[in-house]
């Protein structure tokens, strides 16, 4: 059926040897754990193998996965969507489209799913539009007789999706057009405008240029993207310490950095300048755990309360306690309300750990 709807029969191109791809896979994610590392250790060769000896590979790992979340979902539903769409356009085929068709249909709906839940609120379009883009171009490799089910999810489902999705993000939309925030408008309002045009095959002339140009970009991006992510993660406690001059005396000075190691004589710190530290025990008067700065809001814009640049996992999970904030964490010495009753008492007689 598929031959007499497009005048010629697929031919699948011969497979070539590929496994070298696969290697990609792991180094990948090593390559990330290593540049975080060199990011971490101001390019200082002694201090990159200090946090080489002492950091967890587990924490590294929780990192390249939490960015892994958004970034999957995008190379999964892109590569499904750049194959068909140049099979469909040009009645042949190249690695991309390969590549789609080993992508069971059950890991695009698990990306979905995980799209859902970790990308932006803003992002959420794009994800629709790249979902009705998936159903329609695999309804019309599929089933390339069928007119009725073409006519249903490449047409109507994207002309009815998209008028709901404008629907329902109308206040953030309005919101997005008072405060003249383009990027966030257009985020909110162009993918389920072009929902329909994207569930179709392009021009055979233009579908070259567009594919490959896409794949290549998205190719370079996402790497990029990912690594910036991941730099900026944190991968240390940042911890606020008080430290005397002499054993169990006063407090002198306070120091901010990220603890790589304790013992029961020394505690290595990483200060935020890049230096590292080593305290004697007898010296640390007191420390306590810093919140890390969040991100700074790019917009105001919200829907129903809810953030654009959230995603619907932080809105769903527990909010985190509010804590005052801490002189110490501040640069400053500690003040009565930082301590605690049994800190307050014994604030300047020895180390509190």
């Amino acid at each position: 059926m598929a031959a007499e709807a497009g005048g010629t029969p697929r031919v699948r191109a011969p497979q070539r040897n590929q496994e070298w791809v696969l290697t990609l896979l792991p180094a990948f994610p090593l390559v990330l754990l290593v540049m975080r590392l060199w990011y971490a250790s101001r390019q200082d060769t002694q201090t990159l193998l200090l946090l080489v000896q002492y950091v967890s590979p587990l924490g590294l790992l929780t990192t390249v996965l939490l960015t892994l979340v958004w970034v999957l979902p995008a190379v999964v539903l892109a590569g499904r969507v750049l194959g068909p769409l140049y099979r469909l356009s040009t009645r042949r085929s190249f690695w991309v489209a390969r590549a789609a068709d080993r992508v069971p249909d059950w890991v695009v709906a698990v990306a979905v799913g995980v799209g859902l839940l970790g990308w932006q609120l803003r992002f959420l379009p794009t994800l629709l539009m790249l979902t009705l883009a998936v159903a329609g171009l695999t309804v019309r490799e599929r089933r390339p007789l069928d007119r009725t089910w073409i006519r249903a999810v490449c047409l109507v489902v994207p002309v009815v999706s998209g008028v709901l999705v404008l629907l329902l993000f109308r206040p953030a939309i309005m919101q997005a057009l008072a405060q003249r925030d383009v990027a966030t408008l257009i985020l909110l309002t162009a993918p389920p405008v072009l929902a329909p045009l994207v569930t179709g095959p392009v021009p055979a002339s233009a579908a070259p240029l567009v594919v490959h140009g896409l794949t290549w970009t998205l190719a370079v991006l996402f790497p990029l993207v990912a690594g910036v992510v991941v730099l900026r993660s944190p991968i240390l406690p940042l911890t606020a310490m008080e430290i005397a001059t002499k054993p169990n005396g006063g407090a002198e000075q306070v120091t901010i950095g990220y603890v790589i190691a304790s013992d029961d004589r020394l505690v290595t710190i990483l200060e935020r300048s890049g230096a590292v530290r080593f305290v004697r025990n007898d010296l640390l008067v007191s420390q306590v755990l810093c919140p890390e700065p969040g991100a700074v809001p790019h917009t105001t814009v919200d829907l129903h309360q809810w953030n654009v640049e959230r995603s619907a996992l932080s809105w769903l999970a527990p909010a985190p306690v509010p804590i005052p904030p801490d002189s110490r964490c501040e640069g400053r010495p500690a003040s009565p309300a930082d301590l605690a009753p049994g800190e307050a008492a014994d604030s300047g007689a020895g180390p509190r750990r």
